[in-house]
């Protein structure tokens, strides 16, 4: 929430946040489930749809709701900071729950209405490569930016980034590993594969499926804290490096140790906010070496969840996948993941695709560029790749792991829920 001057009123809530449950049950109350899927091509699920993050501010926070100028996403914010107006555009729009999958660069009034959103209170939708204003005289004395600069609209980093990486086309993939993991890929018009998110691509009328799991990243950052972190506060070797070390020194599979990453419940496949995540297999001769090693695999095996359903949306296999982000940087995990995908993974060897794509968008919008195919070439031809190729001598093994991994969560949701409950009961009390 935004006051007239484009200054905070609340910290930002972010994708993964769950606090909002409640509000989404109350949505579903006025509009049939399959009904909203439908209309918004999505689950509606707490903090990764603004509209249940905007309607937790209105029920827990009304001082705050009521005299908000705007709730912007965080395009809105920089631009409005630049330029003084209130601006986002299609791929954040499209996964706000509130406007038609096949139009998202408008606000639906009827989701509006239905959701109890005030639409006045959002932002203006522009396209992501369109000229929205310049800088201000303000901005320009705080950035060093010259005063009258030419501002596009911008968008989410989960179209940037596929668009910086050079993937235009349906059959080009574009993994984000970081914190949670992305895939993106380039599609005609929205799927109906409610395991995916729609959302709009930076060329108008395009749409974009999206595949994410929420812990990743995290598993490792949770990891790395709870059981390495205390050995390494005297020494400057590099904590991933030794845990990588660790898990290299074990042999694929951990003798049967599997990791399920749901710290922070899952989204693709299973979209299950109360999953949660476990150790399957430990045993008294099980090392820390193999915990480390079945977190990387049990990561691959989510991703692969991940990927096979967007070959479920697109006309071929999955035959290039170019991959960025942070965790790119551990090569065992890449060749891990290479293997358990038995794909073979392009690293890129520049990872800001995401500001790359922004700075892309702003030559289309000032006439650098005469198209988004043109811009993505130059993508192409700037940007160098790893390419890492699975090990066959591995596929059987993770094949079989991967078969057993998909298994568990159908297996043990129901006591999975049951534990969730318990302790959100414990804690009401």
């Amino acid at each position: 929430p935004l006051d007239q001057d484009a200054n905070p009123m609340h910290p930002a809530i972010l994708y993964s946040d769950q606090r909002s449950m409640k509000q989404v049950n109350a949505i579903y109350k006025n509009i049939a489930q399959d009904t909203y899927q439908e209309i918004t091509g999505n689950v509606l699920v707490p903090g990764n749809c603004a509209v249940t993050s905007m309607s937790w501010l209105r029920d827990e926070k009304p001082d705050i709701y009521k005299s908000a100028k705007v709730f912007g996403f965080a395009n809105t914010y920089v631009t409005s900071k630049l330029t003084g107006g209130f601006y986002t555009d299609p791929s954040n729009a499209a996964v706000s729950g509130l406007v038609d999958i096949h139009r998202p660069w408008e606000w639906s009034e009827e989701l509006c209405e239905i959701c109890s959103i005030d639409r006045h209170r959002l932002p203006e939708i522009k396209q992501s490569y369109e000229t929205i204003g310049s800088i201000s005289r303000t901005a320009s004395e705080i950035t060093g930016l010259k005063h009258g600069t030419p501002v596009v609209c911008g968008c989410g980093d989960a179209v940037a980034s596929p668009f910086g990486a050079g993937a235009l086309s349906e059959g080009s993939i574009v993994y984000t590993a970081g914190t949670t993991d992305c895939v993106t890929v380039p599609l005609s018009k929205p799927t109906k594969d409610r395991r995916l998110v729609n959302t709009a691509f930076v060329p108008h009328n395009s749409w974009c499926a999206i595949g994410t799991t929420t812990s990743s990243g995290a598993s490792i950052e949770w990891f790395k804290n709870e059981f390495y972190q205390r050995h390494f506060t005297k020494t400057k070797q590099n904590i991933y490096d030794y845990m990588a070390g660790a898990a290299e020194l074990c042999k694929a599979g951990c003798n049967g140790l599997l990791f399920i990453p749901y710290l922070q419940g899952e989204r693709t496949p299973i979209w299950d906010p109360h999953a949660r995540g476990m150790f399957m297999g430990l045993k008294s001769s099980t090392s820390i070496g193999e915990l480390t090693r079945s977190i990387f695999e049990g990561t691959a095996y989510a991703l692969r969840n991940v990927i096979e359903c967007i070959e479920g949306v697109i006309p071929t296999p999955v035959k290039e996948i170019r991959a960025v982000g942070g965790c790119t940087k551990n090569d065992l995990w890449n060749q891990i993941k290479a293997d358990v995908l038995n794909k073979a993974i392009d690293v890129l060897q520049y990872q800001e695709t995401g500001s790359l794509g922004a700075a892309l968008l702003a030559g289309i919008g000032t006439g650098m560029y005469k198209s988004h195919e043109e811009a993505s070439r130059v993508a192409r031809h700037v940007i160098d790749v790893k390419r890492v190729h699975p090990n066959p001598s591995q596929r059987d093994i993770y094949d079989d792991l991967f078969s057993i991994f998909k298994g568990v969560y159908p297996n043990i949701k129901e006591s999975m829920h049951q534990l969730v409950n318990k302790i959100e009961t414990e804690n009401d009390n």
